[in-house]
């Protein structure tokens, strides 16, 4: 598959339907240790991660729908940031936890479609 196939506003609306689909990652099992199980809410800053994923998703299901932004950055260029947080915030755990639960790789995968999403979008408007 192509992304250059890809309208903008799929990209972006594709990009933030990952974001959502992040989110909802969250509430999923993210570690499993014997009778032990815990989501990624149980992790100390997921309200933080939570805040960005919305931010995220957000800009750009506005931008997609038209909607008149109040920001002076290129949406695509702070999106890709942001989703290259929730990218850093789920690989660490990935290394830190132990009994790692299906909520935590699909966290990452959501958080790395968005991503290449995003940077794909960045890269189409920087031209």
């Amino acid at each position: 598959m192509d992304l250059r196939e890809i309208t903008r506003e799929q990209k972006m609306l594709g990009a933030a339907v990952a974001m959502l689909l992040f989110i909802i990652s969250l509430f999923l099992k993210w570690q499993s240790v014997g009778p032990f199980s815990s989501s990624g809410t149980d992790i100390g800053a997921w309200p933080i991660v939570l805040v960005i994923a919305l931010v995220a998703g957000g800009i750009l299901a506005a931008e997609a729908l038209g909607m008149e932004i109040p920001i002076r950055v290129r949406p695509a260029a702070l999106c890709s940031y942001l989703a290259s947080l929730l990218v850093f915030y789920a690989v660490v755990f990935i290394f830190t936890i132990d009994g790692l639960g299906y909520g935590v790789w699909l966290a990452l995968i959501f958080s790395l479609v968005g991503l290449g999403l995003t940077v794909a979008l960045n890269r189409e408007e920087s031209r």
